[in-house]
């Protein structure tokens, strides 16, 4: 009976043995399996942090622009493109800003929007008591744009002042030009003879399709330095380096006041918006015809208002030398209407005189129904010919309407 009871108890006891050898080492597999995918499920997400793309590195700011570079002066006034365009039309838009009558304000912004943001202007002026005044001491005063506005604004405003060249000479390398222009100074431009000349040294940049004026440098004429010959009206090059002369090689005095306003031109009409202030440019092609009568010339504009619109205007501007006076008529209804049909002409006599320069028309009209003062300005070169429209309301400053600009598209009839 011993026997009986103790096989069940050896075999049980076997099989627990078993058992309990087994299950451990199942439970034991099983947890040395846990931490070895662990391990390896983080080697898989290490692999491919390390694969990723590295972010890029920050940007690198711009450098700064260099002092005294144009891009140093980024809020400098903007030019109208007309002024700027060639050496020519950067000579006369200097001339023009700074010549008015008695009282007139400057455009100072229009005259900053021609220079270098760090340009100067310099007179030379004999110093007195030199000893020898054929070769006597000098000095020279340098001028930033706005000493010279500070300068010469008292004096423009007290007194008259226009201001032209009688003749230049233009020389260019690559970007740099140089222009030896030759001046007159008047109070007004009927005055019979300059109170003051001299020869202005331009240096001017082109940078891509504009020109800046870099100096101007300039001495007056004195008893002890007249200008020489070669530097006067009408006279030729003889330095022999690539020049051109502009301003006084026109067809000269003649018996008919228009001689010269003949040919063909091409340029542009810039005009202000009123609602926005805006400005609009047109290209613009002018042919100018003399009339037999020696004081008329008619003026026919195509404007090309956009590729589907030309328009065409015509014209007719009559001097009348012993009264000063001019009427313009045109076959545009808009223009007719808002064109003064009279006006009193400054400087007519050194003009017929000439043949070439500036003239000042003052008259009355009307704008937008409303009655206006209107001032045109009327200059005419060689190869370059403007004509600049202000009005004004009463008791208004004049105010920029409408301009047109042009060059010769041919060479000058002479």
């Amino acid at each position: 009976m011993m026997m009986k009871k103790i096989a069940p108890y050896r075999s049980l006891t076997l099989f627990t043995l078993l058992a309990v050898t087994i299950l451990p080492a199942t439970a034991q597999s099983s947890a040395t399996q846990t931490p070895t995918q662990k391990p390896a499920q983080a080697q898989t997400h290490s692999r491919r942090r390390r694969g990723a793309p590295k972010p890029p590195p920050p940007p690198v700011p711009a450098p700064k622009p260099l002092v005294g570079s144009i891009a140093s002066h980024p809020g400098w006034p903007q030019p109208r493109p007309s002024d700027v365009g060639s050496p020519e039309a950067i000579l006369t838009a200097v001339y023009e800003v700074i010549s008015g009558p008695k009282g007139r304000p400057r455009d100072w912004e229009r005259m900053r929007s021609l220079f270098l943001p760090d340009a100067r202007l310099i007179p030379s002026k004999a110093l007195p008591g030199s000893p020898n005044s054929a070769s006597s001491n000098t000095d020279a005063t340098v001028l930033t744009i706005d000493d010279y506005i500070a300068r010469s604004s008292p004096l423009m405003a007290a007194d008259g002042f226009f201001e032209q060249s009688i003749h230049n000479e233009f020389q260019q390398y690559g970007n740099i030009v140089q222009i030896w222009s030759t001046y007159e100074g008047r109070h007004a431009p009927t005055d019979a003879a300059p109170f003051a000349r001299g020869i202005n040294s331009f240096q001017l940049l082109k940078d891509g399709e504009r020109y800046w004026v870099v100096n101007i440098f300039w001495g007056a004429e004195t008893p002890s330095t007249p200008i020489p010959a070669a530097y006067l009206s009408g006279s030729g090059n003889s330095n022999g380096t690539t020049t051109h002369a502009t301003g006084a090689m026109l067809a000269g005095p003649t018996d008919s006041l228009n001689a010269n306003f003949n040919g063909s031109w091409v340029g542009q009409l810039e005009y202000r918006d009123f609602r926005t202030d805006a400005h609009t440019f047109l290209p613009t092609w002018l042919t100018l015809t003399p009339v037999a009568d020696g004081n008329s010339i008619q003026f026919g504009y195509i404007y090309d208002d956009g590729p589907t619109k030309i328009v065409r205007e015509n014209s007719t501007l009559t001097f009348f030398p012993t009264t000063n006076k001019a009427i313009l008529t045109s076959d545009f209804d808009l223009n007719a209407a808002d064109t003064a049909p009279s006006f009193d002409v400054e400087g007519l006599a050194d003009f017929a005189k000439k043949g070439y320069g500036s003239l000042i028309l003052t008259g009355k009209g009307k704008e937008n129904g409303h009655p206006v003062d209107i001032r045109l300005t009327l200059t005419l070169g060689r190869n370059l010919y403007s004509l600049r429209k202000e009005t004004r309301l009463e008791g208004e400053d004049f105010k920029f309407r409408d301009a047109y600009s042009f060059t010769r598209a041919e060479a000058p009839r002479v």
